[in-house]
Protein backbone atom coordinates (compact mmCIF):
# COMPACT_ATOMS: atom_id res chain seq x y z
CA UNK A 1 0.00 0.00 0.00
CA UNK A 2 1.55 3.46 -1.01
CA UNK A 3 2.85 5.92 1.54
CA UNK A 4 0.60 8.95 2.37
CA UNK A 5 2.20 11.79 0.67
CA UNK A 6 3.84 13.85 3.23
CA UNK A 7 3.21 18.43 3.41
CA UNK A 8 6.43 19.00 1.52
CA UNK A 9 5.03 16.19 -0.64
CA UNK A 10 2.15 17.70 -1.70
CA UNK A 11 4.10 21.05 -2.84
CA UNK A 12 5.90 19.61 -5.46
CA UNK A 13 5.14 17.31 -8.58
CA UNK A 14 5.96 13.47 -7.93
CA UNK A 15 7.02 10.99 -10.42
CA UNK A 16 4.39 8.60 -8.84
CA UNK A 17 1.79 10.94 -9.96
CA UNK A 18 3.08 11.37 -13.60
CA UNK A 19 2.94 7.65 -14.19
CA UNK A 20 -0.31 7.38 -12.99
CA UNK A 21 -1.63 10.24 -15.48
CA UNK A 22 0.11 8.77 -17.95
CA UNK A 23 -1.33 5.14 -17.34
CA UNK A 24 2.25 3.41 -16.48
CA UNK A 25 4.10 2.49 -13.62
CA UNK A 26 6.41 4.36 -11.88
CA UNK A 27 9.37 2.54 -13.21
CA UNK A 28 8.07 3.11 -16.76
CA UNK A 29 7.74 6.78 -16.26
CA UNK A 30 11.50 7.01 -14.77
CA UNK A 31 12.76 5.53 -18.13
CA UNK A 32 10.60 7.39 -19.98
CA UNK A 33 12.18 10.83 -18.62
CA UNK A 34 16.01 9.11 -18.15
CA UNK A 35 16.36 6.86 -21.08
CA UNK A 36 13.66 7.63 -23.37
CA UNK A 37 15.36 5.65 -25.95
CA UNK A 38 14.47 2.27 -23.98
CA UNK A 39 10.65 3.07 -24.19
CA UNK A 40 7.78 2.95 -27.34
CA UNK A 41 7.85 6.35 -28.86
CA UNK A 42 4.07 6.24 -27.28
CA UNK A 43 4.41 5.89 -24.01
CA UNK A 44 7.87 8.35 -24.25
CA UNK A 45 5.24 10.58 -25.38
CA UNK A 46 2.35 10.23 -22.92
CA UNK A 47 4.64 10.32 -19.96
CA UNK A 48 6.54 13.52 -21.10
CA UNK A 49 3.19 15.03 -21.47
CA UNK A 50 1.84 13.68 -18.06
CA UNK A 51 4.89 15.60 -16.68
CA UNK A 52 4.53 18.69 -18.18
CA UNK A 53 1.28 18.62 -17.32
CA UNK A 54 2.72 18.70 -13.38
CA UNK A 55 5.81 20.32 -14.17
CA UNK A 56 7.82 17.61 -13.16
CA UNK A 57 11.35 17.89 -13.60
CA UNK A 58 14.36 14.99 -12.80
CA UNK A 59 16.10 15.92 -9.80
CA UNK A 60 19.19 15.49 -11.25
CA UNK A 61 21.49 16.24 -7.98
CA UNK A 62 19.78 12.92 -6.15
CA UNK A 63 19.93 10.96 -9.57
CA UNK A 64 24.02 11.83 -9.89
CA UNK A 65 24.16 10.69 -6.30
CA UNK A 66 22.66 7.45 -6.81
CA UNK A 67 24.66 7.27 -9.54
CA UNK A 68 27.96 8.16 -8.62
CA UNK A 69 28.37 10.44 -11.31
CA UNK A 70 27.87 14.52 -12.01
CA UNK A 71 24.89 14.05 -14.91
CA UNK A 72 26.75 16.72 -16.34
CA UNK A 73 28.01 17.08 -19.99
CA UNK A 74 31.28 19.88 -20.93
CA UNK A 75 30.79 21.41 -24.07
CA UNK A 76 33.56 23.25 -25.52
CA UNK A 77 33.29 25.92 -28.08
CA UNK A 78 36.27 27.90 -29.77
CA UNK A 79 34.00 31.24 -29.84
CA UNK A 80 30.84 32.69 -27.87
CA UNK A 81 30.81 35.86 -31.46
CA UNK A 82 30.19 33.44 -34.17
CA UNK A 83 26.89 32.32 -35.67
CA UNK A 84 27.54 29.29 -36.86
CA UNK A 85 27.42 27.47 -32.82
CA UNK A 86 24.43 28.75 -31.33
CA UNK A 87 22.41 26.30 -33.19
CA UNK A 88 24.19 23.64 -32.55
CA UNK A 89 24.34 24.24 -28.77
CA UNK A 90 20.39 24.49 -29.00
CA UNK A 91 20.36 20.85 -30.22
CA UNK A 92 23.03 19.63 -27.49
CA UNK A 93 20.90 21.51 -24.62
CA UNK A 94 18.05 20.08 -25.62
CA UNK A 95 19.20 16.67 -25.94
CA UNK A 96 20.59 17.13 -22.52
CA UNK A 97 17.43 18.08 -21.28
CA UNK A 98 15.01 15.08 -22.39
CA UNK A 99 17.85 12.32 -21.03
CA UNK A 100 17.93 14.18 -17.33
CA UNK A 101 21.44 15.65 -18.25
CA UNK A 102 22.99 19.32 -17.85
CA UNK A 103 24.91 21.06 -19.87
CA UNK A 104 28.44 23.05 -18.77
CA UNK A 105 29.03 25.28 -21.53
CA UNK A 106 32.62 26.38 -22.07
CA UNK A 107 34.52 29.01 -24.80
CA UNK A 108 38.29 28.69 -25.39
CA UNK A 109 39.20 30.91 -27.95
CA UNK A 110 41.65 28.50 -28.67
CA UNK A 111 43.75 29.43 -25.66
CA UNK A 112 45.97 26.68 -23.87
CA UNK A 113 45.18 28.07 -20.62
CA UNK A 114 41.64 27.91 -21.10
CA UNK A 115 41.62 24.33 -22.24
CA UNK A 116 43.51 23.95 -19.60
CA UNK A 117 41.20 24.89 -16.77
CA UNK A 118 37.85 23.44 -18.67
CA UNK A 119 40.14 20.29 -17.89
CA UNK A 120 40.15 19.70 -14.74
CA UNK A 121 36.05 20.34 -15.14
CA UNK A 122 36.28 16.82 -16.19
CA UNK A 123 39.66 16.08 -14.03
CA UNK A 124 37.24 16.62 -11.11
CA UNK A 125 34.29 14.84 -12.32
CA UNK A 126 32.26 17.46 -12.36
CA UNK A 127 31.32 16.42 -16.16
CA UNK A 128 31.26 12.99 -17.14
CA UNK A 129 31.62 13.83 -20.80
CA UNK A 130 32.85 16.19 -23.30
CA UNK A 131 31.39 17.65 -27.09
CA UNK A 132 33.62 19.11 -28.74
CA UNK A 133 34.00 21.34 -31.81
CA UNK A 134 37.90 22.34 -31.95
CA UNK A 135 40.08 19.13 -32.66
CA UNK A 136 43.11 20.78 -30.82
CA UNK A 137 41.04 20.84 -28.00
CA UNK A 138 40.88 17.29 -28.35
CA UNK A 139 44.63 16.12 -28.23
CA UNK A 140 44.40 18.72 -25.14
CA UNK A 141 42.36 16.44 -23.20
CA UNK A 142 43.51 12.64 -23.81
CA UNK A 143 47.37 13.76 -23.43
CA UNK A 144 46.10 16.05 -19.72
CA UNK A 145 43.37 13.81 -18.73
CA UNK A 146 43.17 11.55 -15.73
CA UNK A 147 41.64 8.74 -16.74
CA UNK A 148 39.76 7.94 -19.95
CA UNK A 149 37.21 10.45 -20.67
CA UNK A 150 34.08 9.95 -23.09
CA UNK A 151 34.23 12.34 -26.23
CA UNK A 152 32.21 13.23 -28.97
CA UNK A 153 33.60 15.30 -32.04
CA UNK A 154 31.15 17.44 -34.06
CA UNK A 155 31.88 18.25 -37.49
CA UNK A 156 35.87 19.30 -38.00
CA UNK A 157 36.85 15.52 -37.22
CA UNK A 158 39.05 12.59 -39.38
CA UNK A 159 36.51 10.48 -42.03
CA UNK A 160 36.29 7.55 -40.15
CA UNK A 161 36.86 8.27 -36.75
CA UNK A 162 35.21 7.51 -33.58
CA UNK A 163 32.68 9.48 -31.82
CA UNK A 164 31.99 11.96 -34.31
CA UNK A 165 29.21 13.78 -36.54
CA UNK A 166 29.61 15.57 -39.23
CA UNK A 167 28.58 16.24 -42.78
CA UNK A 168 30.05 15.22 -45.92
CA UNK A 169 32.52 17.91 -46.72
CA UNK A 170 33.66 16.44 -49.61
CA UNK A 171 30.47 16.14 -50.84
CA UNK A 172 29.13 19.75 -50.49
CA UNK A 173 31.86 20.89 -51.57
CA UNK A 174 31.82 19.85 -55.20
CA UNK A 175 28.03 20.41 -55.17
CA UNK A 176 28.61 24.03 -54.62
CA UNK A 177 31.34 23.74 -57.45
CA UNK A 178 29.06 21.85 -59.74
CA UNK A 179 26.73 24.76 -59.46
CA UNK A 180 29.06 27.22 -60.15
CA UNK A 181 30.19 25.10 -63.13
CA UNK A 182 26.36 24.81 -64.03
CA UNK A 183 26.29 28.52 -64.68
CA UNK A 184 28.77 28.45 -66.89
CA UNK A 185 32.04 29.45 -64.85
CA UNK A 186 35.49 27.96 -65.37
CA UNK A 187 37.85 30.25 -63.40
CA UNK A 188 36.30 29.56 -60.34
CA UNK A 189 38.33 30.61 -56.89
CA UNK A 190 38.02 28.74 -53.72
CA UNK A 191 39.22 30.37 -50.54
CA UNK A 192 39.86 27.34 -48.09
CA UNK A 193 39.38 26.87 -44.16
CA UNK A 194 42.00 27.11 -41.43
CA UNK A 195 44.81 24.70 -41.26
CA UNK A 196 45.04 21.89 -39.71
CA UNK A 197 41.80 21.31 -40.26
CA UNK A 198 40.31 18.53 -41.88
CA UNK A 199 36.94 19.98 -42.87
CA UNK A 200 38.82 22.10 -45.03
CA UNK A 201 41.05 19.54 -46.31
CA UNK A 202 37.42 17.45 -47.32
CA UNK A 203 36.24 21.05 -48.79
CA UNK A 204 39.48 21.75 -50.83
CA UNK A 205 39.14 17.93 -51.89
CA UNK A 206 35.87 18.33 -53.14
CA UNK A 207 36.59 21.76 -55.20
CA UNK A 208 39.37 20.17 -56.75
CA UNK A 209 36.84 16.76 -57.47
CA UNK A 210 34.28 18.85 -59.27
CA UNK A 211 36.90 20.68 -61.18
CA UNK A 212 38.21 17.96 -62.56
CA UNK A 213 35.42 15.68 -63.84
CA UNK A 214 34.08 18.91 -65.68
CA UNK A 215 37.66 18.98 -67.06
CA UNK A 216 38.45 22.02 -66.09
CA UNK A 217 42.27 22.28 -64.70
CA UNK A 218 43.09 23.26 -61.24
CA UNK A 219 44.81 26.15 -61.03
CA UNK A 220 46.66 26.60 -57.60
CA UNK A 221 47.01 30.73 -57.52
CA UNK A 222 43.02 30.70 -57.97
CA UNK A 223 43.29 29.01 -54.38
CA UNK A 224 43.87 30.95 -51.31
CA UNK A 225 44.35 30.17 -47.65
CA UNK A 226 42.38 31.36 -45.04
CA UNK A 227 41.58 31.16 -41.69
CA UNK A 228 37.27 30.89 -41.50
CA UNK A 229 37.16 34.87 -40.42
CA UNK A 230 35.47 37.77 -42.18
CA UNK A 231 38.90 39.54 -43.10
CA UNK A 232 39.93 36.55 -44.75
CA UNK A 233 37.69 36.56 -47.24
CA UNK A 234 38.08 40.10 -47.65
CA UNK A 235 41.62 39.93 -48.28
CA UNK A 236 41.22 36.97 -50.83
CA UNK A 237 39.00 39.32 -52.76
CA UNK A 238 41.95 41.73 -53.05
CA UNK A 239 44.81 39.10 -53.95
CA UNK A 240 42.09 37.60 -56.45
CA UNK A 241 41.41 40.57 -57.83
CA UNK A 242 44.87 41.47 -58.57
CA UNK A 243 45.50 38.54 -61.03
CA UNK A 244 46.18 38.84 -64.46
CA UNK A 245 43.15 37.29 -65.42
CA UNK A 246 40.62 37.08 -62.49
CA UNK A 247 37.92 34.47 -61.60
CA UNK A 248 34.11 34.72 -62.35
CA UNK A 249 33.16 33.00 -59.37
CA UNK A 250 34.79 31.90 -55.71
CA UNK A 251 33.36 29.48 -53.31
CA UNK A 252 34.27 29.97 -49.91
CA UNK A 253 35.05 27.45 -47.07
CA UNK A 254 32.54 29.05 -45.16
CA UNK A 255 30.20 31.66 -44.94
CA UNK A 256 31.56 34.12 -42.63
CA UNK A 257 34.41 34.27 -45.58
CA UNK A 258 31.95 34.68 -48.00
CA UNK A 259 30.14 37.36 -46.63
CA UNK A 260 33.60 39.27 -46.25
CA UNK A 261 34.32 38.76 -49.62
CA UNK A 262 31.00 40.28 -50.56
CA UNK A 263 31.17 42.95 -48.52
CA UNK A 264 34.95 43.48 -50.05
CA UNK A 265 33.09 43.16 -53.63
CA UNK A 266 30.75 45.88 -52.51
CA UNK A 267 34.01 48.09 -51.80
CA UNK A 268 35.76 47.82 -54.85
CA UNK A 269 32.56 48.30 -56.93
CA UNK A 270 32.44 44.81 -57.97
CA UNK A 271 28.98 43.62 -58.53
CA UNK A 272 27.47 40.52 -56.98
CA UNK A 273 26.59 38.51 -59.03
CA UNK A 274 27.13 40.89 -62.20
CA UNK A 275 30.83 40.48 -61.88
CA UNK A 276 31.62 37.85 -59.48
CA UNK A 277 29.52 34.90 -58.18
CA UNK A 278 30.17 34.10 -54.68
CA UNK A 279 29.29 31.02 -52.74
CA UNK A 280 30.04 29.48 -48.75
CA UNK A 281 29.29 26.48 -46.40
CA UNK A 282 26.71 26.51 -43.51
CA UNK A 283 24.23 28.80 -44.02
CA UNK A 284 23.96 31.31 -41.21
CA UNK A 285 21.48 33.35 -40.54
CA UNK A 286 23.46 36.64 -42.24
CA UNK A 287 23.79 34.34 -45.45
CA UNK A 288 19.90 34.79 -45.91
CA UNK A 289 19.78 38.69 -45.01
CA UNK A 290 23.09 39.70 -46.65
CA UNK A 291 22.55 42.30 -49.77
CA UNK A 292 22.63 39.88 -51.81
CA UNK A 293 21.23 36.55 -50.27
CA UNK A 294 24.02 34.25 -50.38
CA UNK A 295 24.09 31.02 -51.97
CA UNK A 296 25.32 28.24 -49.45
CA UNK A 297 25.40 24.91 -48.25
CA UNK A 298 22.73 24.25 -44.84
CA UNK A 299 24.60 22.23 -42.42
CA UNK A 300 22.04 20.75 -40.03
CA UNK A 301 23.37 22.31 -36.61
CA UNK A 302 20.46 21.20 -34.05
CA UNK A 303 20.68 17.93 -35.67
CA UNK A 304 23.98 17.68 -35.28
CA UNK A 305 24.29 18.66 -31.64
CA UNK A 306 21.41 16.16 -30.45
CA UNK A 307 22.97 13.86 -32.62
CA UNK A 308 26.09 14.34 -30.59
CA UNK A 309 24.63 14.21 -27.15
CA UNK A 310 22.63 11.35 -28.00
CA UNK A 311 25.91 9.55 -29.28
CA UNK A 312 28.01 10.78 -26.18
CA UNK A 313 25.05 9.91 -23.51
CA UNK A 314 24.82 6.09 -25.00
CA UNK A 315 28.58 5.88 -24.42
CA UNK A 316 28.11 6.75 -21.15
CA UNK A 317 25.26 4.59 -20.31
CA UNK A 318 27.03 1.66 -21.44
CA UNK A 319 24.73 1.09 -24.43
CA UNK A 320 25.87 -1.56 -26.69
CA UNK A 321 25.82 -0.39 -31.12
CA UNK A 322 26.44 3.28 -30.52
CA UNK A 323 27.18 4.34 -33.73
CA UNK A 324 30.89 5.29 -34.14
CA UNK A 325 30.54 7.91 -36.75
CA UNK A 326 26.86 10.24 -38.21
CA UNK A 327 27.32 11.89 -41.55
CA UNK A 328 24.39 14.10 -41.46
CA UNK A 329 22.69 15.03 -45.28
CA UNK A 330 23.68 18.55 -46.08
CA UNK A 331 21.61 20.73 -48.57
CA UNK A 332 23.00 23.37 -51.19
CA UNK A 333 20.60 26.44 -50.65
CA UNK A 334 20.79 28.64 -54.45
CA UNK A 335 20.29 32.27 -53.73
CA UNK A 336 21.20 35.27 -55.85
CA UNK A 337 24.22 35.64 -55.01
CA UNK A 338 25.31 33.15 -57.98
CA UNK A 339 24.56 33.56 -61.47
CA UNK A 340 26.19 33.39 -65.23
CA UNK A 341 29.29 34.92 -65.79
CA UNK A 342 28.98 38.00 -68.16
CA UNK A 343 30.53 37.13 -71.46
Amino acid sequence: MEKPATASQLLRPRLVDVARLAGVSTATASRALSNPDLVAVSTRKAVQAAAENFGYKVNLVARSLRKQCSQAILVLIPALDNQFYPEIFHGIEAGAHRRGYAIVLGFTSREHWREQTYLEILNSRRADGLIIVDPQVRKQVESGARGPVPIVQLLDAPAGAAATVRIDDAAAAAEVTRHLIGLGHRRIAHVRGACPSFAAERRLTGYHQALEAAGIAYDETLVIHGDYSYAAGSMAIDALMALPKPPTAVFCANDTMALGALWRCKQLGLSVPGAISIAGIDDIYSASISDPPLTTVRQPRQEIGAAGVDMLISMLEGRRGVAREIVLPHEVVIRSSTAAPHS
